[in-house]
């Protein structure tokens, strides 16, 4: 039915702990990876991946990307450090666009929308729900009115 993720019968752990183990290990080598250069370079490191005596570093752009190559030996001396054997080889990859997270901005309602809101609320009620949908609108609109402006 299921297929097991990893099929080692030498690993005592089950799929789903094998891959909670690689995930804190990916995490840790990161953290090392980060904390072994400058804070500007190191908000571009995204993951870390280590197979065998090799080291993936991904990062968002081209440019970080040979900026992190020219730190190749000290990232490989603290990943050496870290597994207390010699780590040959440090690759670093790009990541498309399309796989790096992007902070999303909620879409604002349209000026016509807000109207037709406010219409359909009644504001003569006196209701909480009336309130407080007024208050929302008057907010969305001075919102509206603020982000039209800024962009001129």
């Amino acid at each position: 039915m299921f297929k097991q993720p990893f099929k080692n019968k030498k690993s005592s752990l089950n799929g789903l702990q094998h891959i909670q183990q690689s995930l804190h290990q990916q995490r840790t080598l990161l953290r090392l990876v980060q904390e072994s250069m400058t804070e500007d370079l190191a908000i571009h490191c995204l993951h870390v991946t280590a197979s065998k005596n090799t080291i993936t570093l991904f990062t968002n752009s081209s440019v970080w990307a040979s900026k992190l190559l020219y730190l190749r030996q000290p990232i490989l001396k603290t990943l050496s450090n870290y597994f207390g054997e010699r780590v040959h080889t440090l690759k670093v990859k790009v990541l498309s666009k399309h796989s790096v997270k992007t902070q999303l901005s909620p879409k604002s309602p349209s000026s016509n929308t807000l109207k037709f809101l406010a219409e359909a609320n009644d504001s003569e009620q006196t209701d909480k729900l009336s309130t407080s949908m007024n208050k929302l609108i008057k907010t969305l609109q001075k919102i509206n009115y603020l982000s039209l402006n800024s962009r001129r």
